[in-house]
């Protein structure tokens, strides 16, 4: 009962924090020229149009594919790599220098890179989402493998218990936190390196709408596609990264 009251009052205080943005957005639209800062109302007239002449079903559409062939790409690399490299202790140190790069460097380089190699287009925003989420899955994998018991697993021997079973009660139970935390985070920076990938090197997409609407000062359609991103990035927060946390969180 008192954790879903705390719930509830975590609630309000969030629901609070977006009146606070919206009023400060208000007062702001009214010191400056629509032009530098549109109104909730122009941007939400904005985003109607947006809506009623498709232009944010199509570009929403290609986006979210790019980001799903790219997520997953890096998902599944980091899956293995992470598995391997917590099993052998020589391939994690000779992986170390790697990962280490791909955190460090800012990702404007990759773009610049992969515009290069790739040039324009949905190959060039698949190969930075995948390179650049790579690193958090392989990192969390990793340290979920050598964070489990090992007289857990010297018992499973003992016992001749199946790999399957070693699967389901051992592994996966300790490794849970760690994988649910990289898909976390490899799922909200997928978002994000999506939409800068097309901004600098894309024909279509949100990105580029951006980028359009920055160019043309259309600074109504620019907010608008500003909420529609950031709609995006709440709604995975709250039904899909939140729910993951509660589950791994649980004993």
């Amino acid at each position: 009962m008192k954790d879903s009251t705390t719930r509830i009052n975590k609630n309000y205080y969030y629901l609070a924090g977006v009146l606070i943005l919206l009023t400060a957005w208000q007062l702001l639209s009214l010191c400056y020229a629509p032009v530098m800062v549109p109104s909730p109302g122009d941007t939400l007239a904005a985003l109607g149009f947006l809506i009623y002449s498709g232009e944010l079903g199509q570009n929403l559409q290609i986006t979210f594919l790019r980001q799903l062939w790219g997520l997953s790409l890096g998902i599944s690399l980091g899956l293995i790599s992470g598995l391997l490299a917590g099993y052998f202790t020589w391939l994690e140190l000779l992986m170390q220098p790697l990962i280490k790069f791909l955190l460090a460097v800012p990702a404007i380089i990759f773009v610049t890179m992969a515009m290069v190699w790739f040039g324009l287009g949905t190959v060039m925003t698949t190969f930075l989402v995948s390179l650049l989420v790579f690193p958090l899955v392989h990192t969390n994998t990793a340290a979920g493998l050598k964070s489990i018991d090992p007289q857990l697993l010297e018992m499973a021997q003992v016992y001749h218990l199946p790999s399957i079973r070693k699967v389901t009660k051992i592994y996966l139970p300790g490794m849970r936190h760690y994988l649910i935390v990289g898909l976390s985070l490899a799922m909200a920076s997928s978002v994000r390196l999506t939409i800068m990938a097309e901004l600098l090197g894309s024909r279509e997409g949100m990105g580029q709408r951006i980028a359009i609407a920055r160019a043309y000062l259309e600074t109504d359609q620019l907010f608008a596609w500003i909420t529609v991103l950031l709609t995006i990035l709440v709604g995975l927060e709250f039904f899909f990264i939140r729910p993951l946390k509660r589950w791994a969180s649980q004993d």
